[in-house]
Formats: C-alpha cells, sequence, structure tokens
C-alpha cells in the first residue's frame, strides 16, 4: 500500500480531528515518506523531501507573511504536505495561515479538533513500516521469480511472460533497431487484436528498460502507460534475467563454435581415418546423408577495424545459423583467415545441392524480400562472397576442397560483383582466368609482367590502340570482326593493327601473343 497525505487523512485518528483541506487539495496523492513534528515552518535544511510536517502554528500568527514564505520554501525542499492543529479559540492564527497557504501547491490541512500527535505519528510510522516490509517481501518474491526463471533455462518469451502476469500489464522486447521481438498482453496472451493495442502505446509513456550483455545494448524492455516503481522494479528484474539468459545462451553457441573450428583445424592433418573424421563431425551437428559442400565466405566492411570485423563475423554467424536452418541444411563453421568462414554444409538427403546454396546464399544477401536492404548493405561495403568447393561424398573429401572454395571467394571479391551480376556464390567455373590473374595482380612481376606486354599502351591518349588491342583479344584475332566492332573500314584496321604490331614486337594473328596480351590486359584492368 502506498502511504499518502490522503491515506492519512483517511486515518481514524486524523478523523478524529475534523481536518480540513485549505490548500494543495490536487497533490493530496503525494507518497509520504515520514512524519516530522516541528512548531517552526523554517525547516528546508533538515528535509530530505517526502515528509509530512504536523505543527500546532503557534508561530504562524505572530508573522503571517513568513508563514507564507516558509510554505513556499517547504513546496521547493519536496515536503509532502503541512498538517497545522487549530482548535476552536485560535481564529486570528487559522484566518493567517488561510491567507499564507492561498495559491499554494502543497497540500495546507487544519485539524479543527485537538490530536494527540503521538498517537498520529505511530499511526503513519506503522504503515510506513508496513509498506517498507511489504515492498522487501515483493522485492524478495520478483528475485526469486526471475532468478528460478534463469536458473531453469527459460527462454526470452518467457521472462516476457512472466514480467507481464507480475505487473499485469503488456510487456514488449525490442531489438536494439526496435523491432519487437516478443509482446505478451495478460488475459489476452499473444491475441492480435490485443498486440496491435500495445504495439499502439509502444511509444507513449512507460517503463523502458535497457538489456545489456557485456557493456553492450541488446534491447530494451517496454511496459506501456505505466511509470510506477513496481513496474521499473519488475522491468530492471526481468532485464536483468534476459541479459544473464542471453550471456548463457552466448557462451553456449560460442563453445560451440569453438568446438567447430577447432575440428575443421584438426581436419587438416586428419589421420584417425573418415569413421572417425565423421562420428566427430555428427556430434558437433553436422548430418551428412553422404554430401558434404565446402564454401569459403570472405566479409567486408571492417576497414582493418578488429572490433568492426567481429561484429561482422557475429552477424554473419548469426545470419548463416539461421539460413542453414532455414533450408533443411547443416553445417561446421570455422575461420578461414582473419575476414572469412570456412563452412562444411549437409544438405537435407531429399535437397538439391544447388537449391541449398542459393537459399543460403540469398538469405546471407538479404533474401528476395530484402533487396533494398541487400543493396544498403553492399553500398556500405558489407558484401559477402561465397566460394563454393567440389562437394564430397565425406567430410575428409569435402575439406579438402576448401583450399579452392577459400581461392574462389577471393577472386570473385577481388574481380567484384560487376564480373557476375545477381550471382549469389561462385565456382572455380565462374572465375576461371581472370579469377587467377586477379589473384596474382598486386604481385610485383606480375605487374612488371603486364607493363612489358602493353608497352606504351597504357599511357594517356592511347585509348585508340588500347580499344582495338581488346578487341583483337575479344574476337581471338578476326579482322573482320574488329572492323565490326570499331565501326571502321577493314583497309584502316588492317593499317592500324600492322603498325600496332611493329609497335609491340609480335603478331596479333599468334594464339601465343593474343593469350599473353589477354593476360596483361585483365592485369591492367584490375589494377
Amino acid at each position: 500500500m502506498l502511504i499518502t497525505v490522503a491515506s492519512i487523512l483517511d486515518l481514524a485518528v486524523v478523523r478524529a480531528g475534523q481536518p480540513e483541506v485549505i490548500a494543495g487539495a490536487e497533490a493530496l496523492e503525494t507518497p509520504v515518506r515520514w512524519v516530522h513534528v516541528s512548531e517552526q515552518l523554517e525547516l528546508t535544511d533538515l528535509l530530505q523531501g517526502g515528509e509530512l510536517i504536523l505543527s500546532t502554528g503557534l508561530l504562524v500568527g505572530a508573522d503571517p507573511q513568513a508563514a507564507e514564505t516558509q510554505l513556499r520554501d517547504l513546496e521547493r525542499a519536496g515536503a509532502a504536505g503541512v498538517i497545522v492543529e487549530l482548535p476552536a479559540g485560535r481564529e486570528p492564527t487559522e484566518l493567517a495561515l488561510r491567507r499564507a497557504a492561498a495559491g499554494a501547491a502543497l497540500p495546507v490541512v487544519i485539524l479543527h479538533q485537538r490530536v494527540r500527535f503521538v498517537e498520529l505519528t505511530e499511526a503513519v510510522h506503522r504503515l510506513i513500516v508496513a509498506e517498507q516490509m511489504e515492498q522487501l517481501e515483493a522485492s524478495r518474491r520478483i528475485h526469486e521469480l526471475f532468478t528460478d526463471l534463469v536458473l531453469n533455462d527459460a527462454s526470452a518469451e518467457d521472462i516476457v511472460v512472466a514480467a507481464a502476469s507480475e505487473l499485469d500489464a503488456a510487456v514488449l522486447l525490442e531489438d536494439p533497431s526496435g523491432r519487437v521481438l516478443h509482446v505478451h498482453v495478460p488475459g489476452a496472451g499473444s491475441a492480435p487484436a490485443a498486440v496491435a493495442a500495445a504495439l499502439a502505446r509502444r511509444d507513449g509513456a512507460g517503463v523502458r528498460e535497457l538489456v545489456s550483455v557485456r557493456e553492450s545494448a541488446w534491447g530494451r524492455l517496454v511496459v506501456p502507460g505505466r511509470e510506477d516503481a513496481s513496474a521499473r522494479h519488475v522491468a530492471q528484474r526481468a532485464a536483468q534475467a534476459l541479459a544473464l539468459h542471453l550471456m548463457a545462451e552466448r557462451d553456449a553457441r560460442d563453445l560451440a563454435q569453438l568446438a567447430q573450428s577447432a575440428f575443421l583445424t584438426e581436419l587438416a592433418s586428419w589421420g584417425a581415418g573418415e569413421e572417425a573424421a565423421e562420428q566427430r563431425a555428427a556430434s558437433l551437428g553436422l548430418a551428412s546423408a553422404g554430401r558434404v559442400v565446402p564454401l569459403v565466405i570472405r566479409m567486408e566492411g571492417a576497414g582493418g577495424d578488429p572490433l568492426a570485423l567481429s561484429r561482422l563475423e557475429r552477424e554473419l554467424r548469426a545470419e548463416l545459423s539461421d539460413a542453414v536452418g532455414q533450408a533443411g541444411a547443416t553445417a561446421l563453421v570455422g575461420h578461414a583467415g582473419v575476414d572469412a568462414l570456412a563452412v562444411l554444409l549437409a544438405p537435407s538427403a531429399k535437397a538439391q545441392r544447388g537449391a541449398t546454396l542459393d537459399r543460403v546464399a540469398h538469405a546471407l544477401a538479404g533474401g528476395a524480400g530484402r533487396q533494398s536492404a541487400a543493396a544498403e548493405h553492399d553500398d556500405a561495403g558489407r558484401g559477402r562472397f561465397i566460394g563454393v568447393g567440389p562437394a564430397g561424398a565425406g567430410v575428409l573429401e569435402a575439406v579438402a576442397g576448401l583450399a579452392e572454395a577459400s581461392h574462389v571467394a577471393a577472386a570473385a571479391q577481388r574481380l567484384g560483383r560487376g564480373a557476375h551480376p545477381g550471382r549469389p556464390w561462385f565456382t572455380a567455373a565462374d572465375v576461371r582466368l581472370p579469377g587467377l590473374v586477379a589473384m596474382l595482380a598486386e604481385d610485383a612481376r606480375v605487374q612488371r609482367y603486364a607493363a612489358a606486354e602493353l608497352g606504351p599502351l597504357t599511357t594517356p591518349g592511347r585509348e585508340g590502340d588500347l580499344a582495338l588491342l581488346r578487341a583483337m583479344v575479344d574476337t581471338g584475332g578476326a579482322k573482320a570482326r574488329v572492323a565490326q566492332r570499331l565501326f571502321l573500314s577493314r583497309p584502316a584496321v588492317y593499317h592500324r593493327i600492322s603498325r600496332l604490331e611493329e609497335e609491340l614486337g609480335v603478331s596479333l594473328q599468334d594464339p601465343a601473343s593474343l593469350t599473353s596480351l589477354a593476360v596483361a590486359l585483365l592485369v591492367h584492368d584490375l589494377g
């Protein structure tokens, strides 16, 4: 029970004094923390806020102007109210008090009959102590409720339901972006109409409690329409329970990730045989059904920042886990360098390899229904490039294909999306020679080779000759097709080709020369 000025005025000992509220009637629900008896109203230095002042008003009649000033000071000091005992025969003091209290927001009450202040204070203090005991009992019960939920491995939804039931009010759990993950309305559960009503009120008044996991904001609990101490207390304990639940869940997930990463590293030098490898993979959650596809997923967007890279990896792992589960597949995930993940993907027994890869890749890119979000990610440099190696009949055979998958992913990343627009994942057949050249393009020896092959054609002003050479490479040296492509007459093309051959010192009809020049052009385009 909350002790207020109004509840104290309703006590029998106070009613016997015939109380009359002469000011501050709108503030009678102000909570009372303690009762203080004094014959002077100049108490501001002694108050901490929430005190109800009891007085016989002996000094009011002596200086009404000072009494008015002192009442205003009590308001500013946070006093809950003032009760003055003025029985018959003290009309001048009563008149002075009424003048002093005129317009005061602080509750000011006159007792027209004498009361024993000791009885009044004892009654109020009993109520205050009882309220404190009630609060302690409620705090203990709430603490035990949420502690039991955590110890019994309750889900986030279970914790939200418990908080809503305890408060008999709607409770919502939001993620950091404001998406509502769980809603519960007592008596209605998750009924659409009740949920809609709670959602409509979540931006208004109410308690909002942050859910933090290891100093990182994970989300928040919202209790729409409630701002009382009980709602704040329950929301705080529920938020702590959610944080403990999330930490336990993350720790368990981290242990599983470490075990999978260690196993994939160990497989590089595995000597215990195929059967042992399959058993160990199965114990870590891989249901291969005789088909395992090696993948390497490269990430962009960290810019060399270890914290940003760690965040991107956590996001990728979470999305990958969801995507694999939705595709009905299983997977083992480890590291393939600082900015890439190695994956052994096992499609379900009935699923096609390509269909499973498409579902997983599209989910990681944003999915069919989230193309705009995927585009935003790419614009922000958060691209994911998936390289796929040859599928294996077992774990060991698939692990051998991770090296090819890593090369393909790195080559696809180097070539960029423009090389294969709309392609969700890549194989060696997709990157071919351009992929190999892309991987080697930054090598100084390769750059010197390209410069020697192309000679002066890369200098400003030689764009026309470079275009002619590119047309010869693309057409395999077919001069007639080159003329059509460049919209030139054949004699003009023959003349320009002859001059170019003389300058480069090679024959543009020789397949070996065209191949060498094609590689040099790839290096030039990539650099």
